[in-house]
C-alpha cells in the first residue's frame, strides 16, 4: 500500500476544526461586543441618570448664591463634597457655566476631597453639548473613568454644565469577567465538537481505510477473498460496488490468462511450423534405414545373423524417431504455467538440438559458453524453451546462410543470472529497435513470421521479475541479454 504524506481524515479535521474555531471566535466576539455594549449603555444611563439629579441640586445651589441666600459659607462646594462623600464612586466633580468656564470643581483623592488650582476637569468642547455626553478613558490620575456631561437647564434657562467622573473599574472587571467567561465557553464547547467530529470521522474514514485495505489485496494474478461488512449507508454502497469490480476484475483476470496461454501456444506452434523441415529430415533418415533394413531381411530371411543385426539398427532407427518426437512434443505441448527452479544451460542445449539441423543445413555455426556453475532460476521451464527458441529462430532469419550464433550464460553482479544470445546477422537500425517488443511488429515477409515472437518473449521474461535488452547495429549483428533473478536456496531445495 502507497503510504500518504496527508490523510484524508487529517485534511477533514483540520479544515473543519479551522471553520468551527474561526465560527466560534467570530460568535464569541460578536457576543463579546454586543455585551459590553449593553454593559456601558446600562451604565451609562446609570451615569447619567445621577448627574442630571445632581444637576438640579447644583442649580438650586447656584440660585441660592445668586440670591445670596446663604451668605456665610460655600453651598455649592459643600453640595458637591456631600455628593462625592455620599456615592462613593465619584472621581470628580466640575461645574461649568454657560460659557464653558469652571467655576468648581473638586476631585476624590482617595476618600480626601481637594480642589487643585487651574484644574479644569475632563476638558472637551462641551459648549455645543445639547444632550449627554459619556466618555470612558484612562488617565494617570485617575485610572479608568467613565465622565457625563450634562447640560444644567432649569425653567428654560440654561445655567451651564456639570460634569462628573465616575469610577469605572467595575465596568472593566464585568467586561473581563465576561471575556474569561466567553473564552472558558468556546475552549469547551469548541472541544467538545472537535471531540465529536473526530469521533464521526474517524468511524468514516476507519471504513475507507478498511475498504483501500481490501483494494490493497486485488493482484492480477492470485485471487484473494475480499471480506467487507454489510452497510445500509453510503459507505456500504461502496462495499457493494468495489464487490461487484472486484467479481469483474476475477473475469477479466481469467480471460486475461486464457487469452494468454493461447498467444504462447500459437507462437510456440509457430514456432514448430518453422522447425518442420528439420524434423521431417530428422525422422525421414532413420525411416529410410529402416526401410533399407526391412528390404534385405525380406530378401534373405534365411539369414538369421544378418536378420537379428538389421533387427537391432531398426529398433535404433525407431528410438532415433522416437526421441525425436518426444523432444517436438514436449517443445510443442500445451502445459500450465507453473514456476519452477530450472537448470539453464540444460534447458539452452535441449532448444539449439530441435534446430541443430535446420542451422546445419544453412551452414549456421552455434558457438555455446556456458558456465559450469550457473545458479539455478525461478522460472516456467516450457515458457524458458519458448524463449530460447524465439530468439535462435530470431537470429536464424536474419544470418540465412554462413554465420554464427553465440549462447553465453554467467553469473550477474546482482544476483542474477544473464543469459546472452547474439548472431552476425544484418542488425537493425535504432527506429526499427524502438518497436521489436510490439506486438505484430515484423520485419519478415508476409507468411514468414507472426509478429509476436518477441512480445511473448519480453512477456514471460518481465512475468518472472526478469529482464531482456537488445543492443544492434546494422551490417554487424545483434545481441539479445536476458537477466533473470537466482532462485533462493529453499526454492531449490523444494523443487
Amino acid at each position: 500500500m502507497v503510504a500518504v504524506k496527508s490523510s484524508l481524515k487529517t485534511k477533514i479535521i483540520m479544515t473543519t476544526g479551522v471553520m468551527i474555531v474561526a465560527l466560534m471566535l467570530l460568535i464569541s466576539v460578536v457576543m463579546l461586543v454586543q455585551w459590553r455594549k449593553n454593559i456601558i449603555h446600562k451604565h451609562a444611563e446609570n451615569v447619567y441618570a445621577v448627574t442630571r439629579t445632581f444637576s438640579v441640586t447644583i442649580v438650586d445651589a447656584l440660585i441660592f448664591e445668586e440670591k445670596s441666600v446663604f451668605q456665610k459659607e460655600n453651598i455649592l462646594q459643600t453640595y458637591i463634597d456631600n455628593f462625592i462623600n455620599y456615592l462613593g464612586n465619584v472621581k470628580y466633580v466640575t461645574v461649568y457655566d454657560k460659557n464653558a468656564t469652571p467655576i468648581a470643581w473638586r476631585i476624590n483623592n482617595g476618600g480626601r476631597l481637594k480642589t487643585p488650582s487651574g484644574y479644569a476637569g475632563i476638558q472637551a468642547d462641551i459648549s455645543s453639548q445639547s444632550e449627554n455626553n459619556i466618555l470612558i478613558s484612562q488617565s494617570a490620575e485617575h485610572g479608568w473613568v467613565i465622565t457625563c456631561t450634562a447640560p444644567m437647564n432649569m425653567a428654560g434657562n440654561n445655567w451651564g454644565y456639570l460634569q462628573v467622573g465616575f469610577d469605572a473599574e467595575p465596568i472593566r472587571q464585568e467586561i473581563a469577567s465576561l471575556f474569561l467567561m466567553l473564552v472558558s465557553a468556546t475552549v469547551i464547547i469548541t472541544s467538545g465538537v472537535l471531540l465529536l467530529l473526530y469521533l464521526l470521522i474517524n468511524r468514516l474514514t476507519g471504513s475507507l481505510g478498511r475498504l483501500v485495505h481490501e483494494i490493497d489485496k486485488i493482484d492480477l494474478v492470485p485471487q484473494q477473498d475480499i471480506s467487507l461488512p454489510e452497510k445500509d449507508d453510503e459507505i456500504g454502497f461502496l462495499y457493494h460496488h468495489f464487490g461487484l469490480l472486484q467479481k469483474r476484475l476475477d473475469t477479466s483476470r481469467r480471460e486475461l490468462e486464457s487469452a494468454q496461454k493461447q498467444i504462447y501456444q500459437a507462437e510456440k506452434l509457430a514456432s514448430i511450423g518453422r522447425l518442420a523441415s528439420g524434423v521431417a529430415h530428422q525422422v525421414n533418415n532413420p525411416l529410410n534405414g529402416i526401410k533399407s533394413c526391412l528390404y534385405a531381411i525380406k530378401k534373405d530371411p534365411a539369414n538369421i545373423y544378418q536378420t537379428k543385426e538389421y533387427l537391432d539398427l531398426i529398433s535404433e532407427g525407431i528410438d532415433n524417431i522416437e526421441t525425436v518426437v518426444k523432444k517436438l512434443l514436449g517443445f510443442a505441448r500445451q502445459q500450465s504455467k507453473s514456476q519452477t527452479s530450472i537448470d539453464v544451460n540444460e534447458s539452452i542445449q535441449k532448444v539449439v538440438q530441435l534446430t541443430e539441423y535446420r542451422l546445419r543445413e544453412n551452414q549456421i555455426r552455434v558457438t555455446t559458453g556456458l558456465q559450469s556453475d550457473l545458479p539455478r532460476v525461478m522460472i516456467d521451464y516450457h515458457l524458458f524453451q519458448e524463449v530460447i527458441m524465439n530468439l535462435l529462430l530470431n537470429s536464424f532469419d536474419a544470418l540465412q546462410r554462413n554465420g554464427e550464433i553465440s549462447i553465453y550464460t554467467r553469473t550477474g553482479t546482482r544476483g542474477d543470472v544473464i543469459i546472452e544470445i547474439s548472431d552476425t546477422g544484418s542488425g537493425m537500425d535504432a527506429e526499427t529497435m524502438k518497436k521489436i517488443f510490439d506486438p505484430f511488429f515484423t520485419t519478415k515477409d508476409i507468411g514468414i513470421g507472426t509478429g509476436l515472437g518477441l512480445s511473448v518473449c519480453l512477456g514471460i521474461i518481465e512475468s518472472h521479475n526478469g529482464k531482456i535488452e537488445v543492443k544492434s547495429t546494422p551490417g554487424e549483428g545483434t545481441r539479445f541479454t536476458i537477466s533473470l533473478p537466482i532462485a533462493k536456496e529453499h526454492e531449490t531445495v523444494n523443487n
